[in-house]
């Protein structure tokens, strides 16, 4: 069956002419798109204005990452009455291909985000653990005088032990101490970050990358985030691994039809509990003036970007406090630093049920913006 086309040649030249090497031609001779990379014409259909024949690239090639910065070729057989160079970092893709792709790259929302505390559903994080990891799950032992140890060793191994000590009692609840629910906290995470990303062709370089942190908050931030942004309605990617499976050390955000920005992560752990330091309002303000500060190292007019803040494990009032720290770093330092396209804290968004024994669970990123910054924003933000 003959595709769609996106585009209806109407000009004596070709349609596109490319950054690439080679040349995309009908069947009859007529040249379609100069420069053809195929990289950078993905499931694009060119109806040719001297046979009327329709020819179409080839689809994203199995395994490989999706490009970043995408022009969408809507099926309306536009046609074009000159030829278009295309710039070197854009890449043209196809309605239908551009559906199929989202498809397989786009997270995967859980449909429910209650998880019960059962000796099946730490089962079930044990095999998942292996499955990602490919190893099994370390084993643990619970300490008695200090519920949290081994907490930052390997906090998945940890909390499967704490709970599975904690269902050997004749009476307990998720959320009955700070140690039974930040271990109910690290298992929900695990199965939402599981659940969310394991049909990604990267999978494997994300779960390399968490197993480093023991798949704690920390972690399996950075992909928190990338759910949440993309929940704004934002488009993001990641960076291809040069290794197998590799490391994914940052996330890419859409700043315009064209233009991807990094997100760092930064574990800020300063507070966190229990062993974090005491904190209130003016040293929290402080402590998050000095990250936005020191990232400029990283984050600068020439590599703009978004910093984003794993706080982990904290109590009640530290998110709050920590979001108004954040839009006051960002108003005092905003302006040295025009290539700072906001600070995202990812917190946690905890909620009780009426079963004792499970946890509803959640994240927000709360991107602060710059407005100082020198290129677009991001969607959904708040400011």
């Amino acid at each position: 069956m003959t595709a769609e086309p996106n585009f209806v040649q109407a000009c004596e030249g070709p349609v596109f002419a490319g950054p690439g090497d080679g040349t995309l031609a009908c069947a009859c001779g007529q040249v379609l798109i100069k420069g053809y990379d195929p990289d950078r014409f993905l499931g694009v259909a060119i109806r040719c204005g001297q046979c009327a024949e329709v020819t179409a690239t080839p689809p994203l090639p199995a395994g490989r990452s999706p490009p970043s910065a995408v022009v969408v070729a809507e099926t309306i057989a536009e046609p074009r009455t000159a030829t278009t160079t295309l710039p070197a970092n854009v890449h043209i893709v196809g309605r239908i291909e551009y559906e199929r792709i989202a498809a397989l790259y786009l997270p995967h929302t859980p449909t429910d985000n209650v998880y019960r505390i059962t000796p099946d559903l730490l089962a079930e994080v044990a095999a998942a653990h292996e499955a990602a990891a490919g190893a099994k799950l370390p084993d643990w032992v619970a300490s008695i005088e200090d519920p949290f140890a081994g907490s930052t060793d390997h906090a998945l191994a940890w909390a499967v032990a704490h709970l599975r000590e904690r269902l050997r009692a004749d009476s307990w609840a998720s959320r009955e101490s700070a140690a039974t629910s930040a271990a109910a906290t690290n298992v929900a995470a695990f199965l939402h970050f599981v659940r969310t990303w394991s049909h990604h062709p990267l999978f494997p370089a994300m779960a390399a990358t968490a197993a480093e942190r023991g798949f704690s908050l920390h972690g399996l931030a950075p992909f928190a985030a990338a759910h949440c942004l993309t929940a704004q309605g934002n488009r993001i990617g990641f960076p291809t691994p040069k290794e197998v499976p590799g490391r994914i050390g940052f996330i890419y955000v859409a700043a315009g039809p064209s233009d991807m920005v990094a997100v760092h992560p930064e574990v800020f752990d300063r507070f966190e509990y229990p062993y974090g330091r005491a904190w209130d309002p003016a040293a929290l303000q402080a402590a998050v003036a000095e990250v936005v500060l020191r990232a400029q190292g990283r984050i600068n007019l020439k590599n703009p970007g978004v910093l984003l803040l794993s706080p982990g494990v904290a109590l009640g009032g530290y998110d709050e406090a920590l979001i108004e720290a954040v839009k006051a770093a960002v108003q005092s330092a905003g302006r040295k630093n025009r290539g700072l396209m906001a600070v995202a804290p990812i917190v946690l968004r905890m909620q009780d049920t009426p079963d004792p024994h499970a946890v509803r669970f959640g994240y927000g990123l709360f991107p602060v913006l710059n407005r100082h910054y020198r290129g677009e924003a991001l969607a959904g933000a708040a400011g």
